[in-house]
């Protein structure tokens, strides 16, 4: 919210920004007086909690006091209290679809499983009945305007990385091919262990070759496996915390790595996206190995941003790629400011 929309229109707009939202540990690089941050609790809070069910009403009463001209809210949590704001405020709603959360909560195991058709289908519901007081949304995804087909009026805006954040963190040049990363969220629907596997297997033929894991891990149980990996094999180095980490100490890892992994299983929550972190690696001229869906090669391998990881893997051949591959730095339309005056012509109408 801060560094992309948050930071974006102050910068291309005359606006006063207010961000509301789940604490961090980060303390942001604010450089302009526009942007205020209000944090709805001291501390972080768990995904299945009493003080996840009180928030949306910490921001309903931090939104009524503010009472901005434009509402943007980035979770389905806030629909409701985002028509009560606009039908006592008069503001008007953007609604930013950063994830296919009827999808999410079906197909993954974020939630415990008899509960998650229940979940899913109150949130398709909620999406489906606040959808007229909607004035805009923001699909992350293209796929998202078939997937969500109440969504209209919709631009799509990519979660592409910044062009100040790339140039601060990007790499100068290719210094290797041993060190690999695996970042973001940590569960098996993100293919943390696909990693792990391939880790593993291109060490058995080199043993320079490091994984480095660092994200956010909120299963106990993926949280536990995931150090005990760390523990018994000492060339996988993990950096995992139950709560989102402060992004520049994702980049800073970023910024030492050789290859970044993306390798999706398969799973209808994410047949039709473009991971985030793809286009944060291109931003940041970090080659990719990566296995997910066609979009997403056809992206890589004309960018000549990577490696597709065809399967079966033929390790000895792989680490020769490795070792001989040369980045293609991303060119100046894979940055989000390119794509932003979409959503600034909008707001000027």
């Amino acid at each position: 919210m801060f560094e992309k929309l948050g930071s974006s229109l102050s910068e291309k707009g005359n606006y006063e920004i207010h961000i509301v939202g789940f604490p961090s540990r980060a303390t942001p690089p604010i450089q302009s007086n526009s942007i205020q941050l209000h944090t709805i609790s001291k501390e972080p809070f768990t995904r299945l909690s009493l003080k996840r069910l009180a928030a949306p009403w910490k921001v309903f009463r931090i939104v009524m006091n503010l009472k901005p001209a434009y509402l943007i809210i980035t979770t389905h949590e806030l629909l409701i209290v985002a028509v009560l704001c606009r039908l006592f405020s008069g503001c008007k709603i953007l609604y930013d679809v950063q994830e296919n959360y009827f999808r999410n909560i079906l197909y993954t195991t974020a939630f415990p499983v008899f509960i998650r058709p229940f979940l899913a289908g109150w949130v398709r519901l909620k999406e489906f009945l606040t959808s007229p007081f909607i004035n805009l949304y923001i699909l992350a995804e293209k796929g998202y305007a078939h997937e969500l087909p109440f969504a209209l009026p919709h631009i799509t805006l990519q979660n592409k990385i910044t062009y100040k954040i790339a140039e601060h963190y990007r790499k100068a040049e290719q210094t290797g091919y041993s060190k690999l990363i695996f970042s973001g969220t940590l569960a098996e629907t993100t293919g943390v262990y696909h990693a792990l596997e391939l880790v593993k297997n291109l060490h058995q033929f080199d043993e320079s070759i490091t994984l480095t894991i660092i994200g956010s891990c909120s299963s106990t149980v993926d949280w536990n496996n995931l150090k005990q990996q760390a523990a018994e094999n000492p060339f996988i180095i993990f950096k995992g915390e139950p709560y989102p980490l402060p992004h520049h100490e994702i980049l800073n890892e970023l910024r030492k790595a050789d290859f970044g992994i993306i390798w999706y299983p398969r799973n209808a929550a994410t047949e039709c996206s473009i991971p985030t972190k793809l286009f944060e690696y291109m931003g940041l001229n970090l080659p990719i190995l990566i296995a997910h869906n066609e979009e997403s090669h056809n992206l890589v391998t004309t960018q000549k941003a990577g490696i597709v990881l065809s399967q079966p893997i033929d390790y000895q051949q792989l680490l020769a790629e490795m070792q001989k591959f040369k980045h293609n730095p991303a060119p100046a339309h894979d940055y989000l400011e390119n794509e932003f005056s979409s959503l600034l012509s909008h707001l000027k109408n």
